[in-house]
This record gives C-alpha cells, sequence and structure tokens, in this order.
C-alpha cells in the first residue's frame, strides 16, 4: 500500500546556537523509525525563519524523508510538535508532498524474463 510522502526539517542547533546533541537527534529519529518503520536522510540545508520578535534565524537542519499511511498524520503532526517543544523551537517545518512512496519487492527468481 502507497504511504504519503513528508519531508521535515530537524534543527541541527538550539536557537541559542548551542549544537542538538547527536544523541537527542538519534532519539527523534528512532521515534520517527517507530511510527513509519523508516526514514531517509537526505543531508542538511540551510534556511531562514522569521521569529516572531520579527528577527531572522538561520538555521542549519538535516533533511528526513518519511512515509506513513495517510491514517497516521495526525501522529507526525504531535510528534513532531513535541520535537519543536523539546528542541526549544518556535516551529518546525514539515511537509506534506504530493508524492506517494512504494516499496517495491524484489521478483521471485523465475520471474527474471
Amino acid at each position: 500500500m502507497a504511504k504519503v510522502k513528508y519531508t521535515l526539517l530537524l534543527p541541527l542547533n538550539y536557537n541559542d546556537g548551542s549544537v542538538v546533541p547527536r544523541k537527542v537527534r538519534t532519539r527523534i529519529l528512532d521515534e520517527i523509525f517507530d511510527l513509519a518503520d523508516g526514514y531517509g536522510q537526505a543531508g542538511e540545508v540551510t534556511g531562514a525563519y522569521r521569529m516572531r520578535d520579527r528577527s531572522k534565524k538561520i538555521d542549519r537542519s538535516l533533511i528526513i524523508w518519511i512515509g506513513i499511511h495517510e491514517k497516521q498524520r495526525a501522529a507526525l503532526k504531535r510528534l513532531v510538535a513535541k520535537f519543536a517543544r523539546e528542541l526549544g523551537q518556535e516551529s518546525l517545518y514539515l511537509e506534506r508532498t504530493s508524492s506517494t512512496i512504494e516499496f517495491i519487492r524484489p521478483l521471485p527468481p523465475e520471474n527474471d524474463t
């Protein structure tokens, strides 16, 4: 069954500039794995965000691809809101793409032709 693709930008630093420890990132990725049965890490990206006080904040984030079933949407949003609280963020970027994800299994050996 096809899954809906989401992209999460996971900050590498807290707003004070200190680094989010690897163990915290690992735990967050483990929680995503538990919900979605997997994820993809596409690398790092830098972006800008206007804070509530109108200041400009430049963030470095990990790009995380997540594939879930539509019925898991609310659970994913709750999880991301929890991450935002834990990381002290005003918000986290979560994008639902218009694409779907399918996991294609290999053909059995007798179907090689």
